[in-house]
């Protein structure tokens, strides 16, 4: 079969401009991951880790995938030439193919990142929260509070947003000297199993404060939730417990 010569002269352009294509897209990717975990492991400070790890391992680890997916699918799509040679259709075909895999695998890798992969990310963020914080004045290993007698290192202020959930404080204490630290983490961002799909991610979107807590009588939140991966939405009543006294006021 005779071959158009501008369709195979154009087509041997496309082949080697998309492979080169694809491998940059590839190097990209793997640019992505490499900036990620140098950076964290740049971070010494198990807070600040913390932080960063929680604010972008997930999306990092997506933005590569996604790219790898595209890097992929492009030198897929600059391959197996000698069909696409016989027709222009083919050509097309083989765009379309090669499109329709980069976007299965794309969504496939979206739901094992977004839905399953936060059960791993959530272990390592609660060793590095319950990693032993250490005096900076004298190197000594801290204490982490119990709930119970966090409160009375902490000011009114701080009691009343934990009793909201709006956050959650850590409070770590040098027995020896009474130097305490003490660390904030959003309480928004922990995400609770979603009764329609199973998966662990169901979170708060908005709040209501039906009640306020106070020393005398307990207070009642209407939490607004929903799930990042089927939509469902529900409302739960939170009963807050009573505001401890401070005893900054007394």
């Amino acid at each position: 079969m005779e071959y158009n010569q501008s369709y195979l002269d154009f087509l041997e352009v496309w082949n080697v401009w998309v492979h080169r294509l694809s491998f940059f897209i590839v190097f990209i990717a793997i640019c992505i991951s490499l900036y990620y975990f140098f950076k964290r492991a740049t971070v010494g400070d198990p807070k600040l880790k913390h932080d960063y790890i929680n604010e972008n391992e997930i999306n990092m680890f997506w933005y590569s995938m996604l790219t790898l997916c595209i890097g992929v699918g492009l030198w897929l799509n600059a391959s197996f030439n000698e069909t696409v040679k016989e027709e222009m259709i083919f050509f097309f075909v083989r765009v379309f193919v090669t499109a329709s895999f980069t976007t299965i695998f794309a969504l496939i890798f979206n739901s094992l990142i977004k839905v399953y992969y936060p059960f791993f990310v959530e272990k390592r963020l609660n060793k590095l929260r319950h990693k032993p914080r250490i005096n900076p004045n004298n190197g000594n290993k801290m204490k982490l509070m119990s709930e119970e007698h966090e409160d009375e290192y902490l000011t009114p202020e701080m009691i009343e947003e934990e009793a909201k959930h709006a956050v959650d404080y850590d409070v770590w204490l040098d027995e020896e000297t009474g130097y305490t630290k003490i660390e904030k983490y959003d309480g928004s961002s922990l995400a609770v199993e979603c009764p329609s799909c199973g998966y662990r991610t169901l979170r708060v979107e908005n709040e209501e404060v039906i009640r306020s807590a106070t020393v005398d009588q307990e207070g009642e939140i209407l939490n607004y939730y929903k799930c990042s991966y089927c939509g469902h939405r529900e409302r739960r009543t939170i009963v807050t417990k009573r505001l401890a006294e401070s005893p900054h006021a007394k």
